[in-house]
Protein backbone atom coordinates (compact mmCIF):
# COMPACT_ATOMS: atom_id res chain seq x y z
CA UNK A 1 0.00 0.00 0.00
CA UNK A 2 1.20 3.55 -0.92
CA UNK A 3 1.70 5.98 1.46
CA UNK A 4 0.55 9.53 1.41
CA UNK A 5 3.57 10.88 0.92
CA UNK A 6 4.09 8.46 -2.27
CA UNK A 7 0.44 9.21 -3.42
CA UNK A 8 1.33 12.85 -2.78
CA UNK A 9 4.19 12.61 -5.21
CA UNK A 10 2.78 10.63 -7.68
CA UNK A 11 -0.16 13.32 -7.95
CA UNK A 12 2.87 16.33 -8.35
CA UNK A 13 4.35 14.30 -10.81
CA UNK A 14 0.82 13.74 -12.96
CA UNK A 15 0.00 17.07 -12.89
CA UNK A 16 3.17 18.28 -14.33
CA UNK A 17 2.85 15.95 -17.14
CA UNK A 18 -0.75 16.83 -17.43
CA UNK A 19 0.36 20.68 -17.93
CA UNK A 20 3.61 19.91 -20.33
CA UNK A 21 0.82 17.39 -22.64
CA UNK A 22 -1.41 20.52 -22.37
CA UNK A 23 1.33 23.62 -23.00
CA UNK A 24 2.77 21.04 -25.91
CA UNK A 25 -0.89 19.80 -27.42
CA UNK A 26 -1.44 23.63 -27.57
CA UNK A 27 1.75 24.57 -29.22
CA UNK A 28 2.12 22.02 -31.87
CA UNK A 29 -2.03 21.53 -33.04
CA UNK A 30 -3.57 25.23 -32.12
CA UNK A 31 -1.14 27.49 -32.60
CA UNK A 32 -0.67 26.85 -36.28
CA UNK A 33 -4.68 27.70 -36.93
CA UNK A 34 -4.15 30.98 -35.15
CA UNK A 35 -3.47 33.79 -37.44
CA UNK A 36 -2.98 37.14 -35.83
CA UNK A 37 0.19 37.29 -34.37
CA UNK A 38 -1.01 39.96 -31.77
CA UNK A 39 -3.05 36.72 -30.26
CA UNK A 40 -2.71 36.46 -26.73
CA UNK A 41 -1.45 32.85 -27.39
CA UNK A 42 1.67 33.85 -29.43
CA UNK A 43 3.13 35.26 -25.99
CA UNK A 44 2.94 32.03 -23.93
CA UNK A 45 4.94 30.15 -26.81
CA UNK A 46 8.50 32.07 -27.20
CA UNK A 47 9.99 29.89 -29.33
CA UNK A 48 9.25 29.46 -33.18
CA UNK A 49 6.80 25.89 -33.90
CA UNK A 50 10.05 24.02 -36.01
CA UNK A 51 11.67 23.78 -32.28
CA UNK A 52 8.25 22.26 -30.83
CA UNK A 53 9.20 19.14 -33.42
CA UNK A 54 13.12 19.41 -33.02
CA UNK A 55 12.95 19.47 -29.04
CA UNK A 56 10.93 16.43 -28.51
CA UNK A 57 13.35 14.52 -30.97
CA UNK A 58 16.59 16.05 -29.44
CA UNK A 59 15.19 14.53 -25.62
CA UNK A 60 14.20 11.24 -27.75
CA UNK A 61 17.63 10.74 -29.35
CA UNK A 62 19.20 11.63 -25.85
CA UNK A 63 16.99 9.10 -23.81
CA UNK A 64 17.86 6.15 -26.31
CA UNK A 65 21.34 6.84 -25.82
CA UNK A 66 20.92 6.98 -22.25
CA UNK A 67 19.01 3.96 -21.93
CA UNK A 68 21.29 2.06 -24.57
CA UNK A 69 24.35 3.09 -23.09
CA UNK A 70 23.02 1.46 -19.55
CA UNK A 71 22.18 -1.86 -21.10
CA UNK A 72 25.04 -2.26 -22.74
CA UNK A 73 27.39 -1.15 -19.62
CA UNK A 74 25.13 -3.92 -18.13
CA UNK A 75 25.66 -6.32 -20.22
CA UNK A 76 29.84 -5.80 -20.47
CA UNK A 77 29.60 -5.83 -16.07
CA UNK A 78 27.94 -9.30 -16.32
CA UNK A 79 30.47 -10.74 -18.97
CA UNK A 80 33.45 -9.26 -17.02
CA UNK A 81 31.74 -11.35 -13.89
CA UNK A 82 30.75 -14.37 -15.41
CA UNK A 83 34.56 -13.81 -17.38
CA UNK A 84 35.63 -13.89 -13.90
CA UNK A 85 34.03 -16.53 -12.32
CA UNK A 86 35.39 -19.21 -14.97
CA UNK A 87 38.75 -18.06 -14.42
CA UNK A 88 38.87 -18.47 -10.61
CA UNK A 89 37.32 -21.86 -11.07
CA UNK A 90 39.44 -23.10 -13.17
CA UNK A 91 42.60 -22.04 -11.28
Amino acid sequence: MASSQDKAVGSVFIAIAAFVWLYYSTWVFVLPFVTDQDHFLHALFPLDRHYAILLPTLLLVVAVTVVGAFIGMSIVKKQLKAKKAVAKKSS
